[in-house]
C-alpha cells in the first residue's frame, strides 16, 4: 500500500520510521527518438506514441499497469509479490520481445531494468500510487544511457534471470540470456561507487 506523505498527519513521522523497502523489478522504456518525431505533425507522432506504449504494454504483465509517463517513457514496478506465476526469466524475455519490435507503426524503444532493494512505496500526491528510491533513480539514469534497442541492467537483475535460467531443462526458449554482456562499471551521479552494469542489444540494433 502506497504511503501519502501529509506533514498534517499526526503520525505521518512514525509511519515514515516504520517504512519498509519493497523489494522488486523496476522498468524504464523510453521511446527513441520521440522528440524529433514531434516535428512530423501532431497525427502522427500521437498515433505513434500510442502504438507503442499499447505494443509495450502487450508484452509486458497483463495485470500489471505502468506506475506512470514520464514525457515519452514507461516506468513499470513490479514488486516480487506481485510476480504471481511469471519470474524474472519471462520479465527479461518480454523485454527482449519490446526491444525486437520491427514494425513501421512502432517506434524503437531503450530499456532501463533493475532489480531494487531501496525502493519504497511512497507519494506526495493523494490517492496516486508512486514508488521512490535510490533504485528508481539508477532504473532512469540506465535508461538514459541505453541505445535504440538496448537493455541495460543493474547485476542484481541480471542475478535473477541468470539464476531462473540455469534451474530450468527449456534453455532453448531464451536464447537471449547467454547474449546478456557484461559487467562494466559506470560512474553515475548521486552515486558514490560505481555501478556494474549489463547489456543486451536487440537483434536488428546495427
Amino acid at each position: 500500500m502506497t504511503l501519502y506523505i501529509d506533514p498534517n498527519d499526526p503520525e505521518w513521522g512514525t509511519k515514515i520510521k516504520n517504512l519498509k523497502p519493497t523489494y522488486g523489478f523496476c522498468i524504464f522504456i523510453d521511446i527513441v527518438g520521440s522528440t524529433k518525431l514531434k516535428d512530423e505533425g501532431l497525427s502522427k507522432w500521437i498515433r505513434l506514441v500510442y502504438n507503442t506504449f499499447a505494443n509495450i504494454n502487450s508484452f509486458l504483465f497483463s495485470k500489471i499497469q505502468p506506475i506512470k509517463s514520464i514525457g515519452d517513457a514507461l516506468m513499470y514496478f513490479i514488486s516480487e509479490l506481485e510476480m504471481n506465476e511469471e519470474t524474472p526469466l519471462t520479465l527479461y524475455d518480454a523485454l527482449i520481445k519490446t526491444i525486437n519490435s520491427n514494425e513501421p507503426y512502432f517506434k524503437k524503444v531503450k530499456i532501463g531494468a533493475t532489480y531494487c532493494k531501496e525502493a519504497y512505496e511512497i507519494t506526495f500526491i493523494k490517492d496516486n500510487k508512486d514508488i521512490y528510491g535510490k533504485d528508481i533513480d539508477l532504473t532512469a539514469r540506465l535508461a538514459s544511457i541505453a541505445e535504440s534497442q538496448e537493455i541495460i541492467m543493474n547485476s542484481d537483475f541480471v542475478k535473477k534471470v541468470r539464476d531462473k535460467y540455469d534451474k530450468i531443462s527449456n534453455k532453448h526458449q531464451f536464447p537471449d540470456v547467454p547474449e546478456i554482456f557484461g559487467p562494466w562499471p559506470q560512474k553515475f551521479k548521486g552515486f558514490n561507487d560505481k555501478v556494474e552494469i549489463f547489456k543486451t542489444i536487440g537483434r536488428d540494433a546495427f
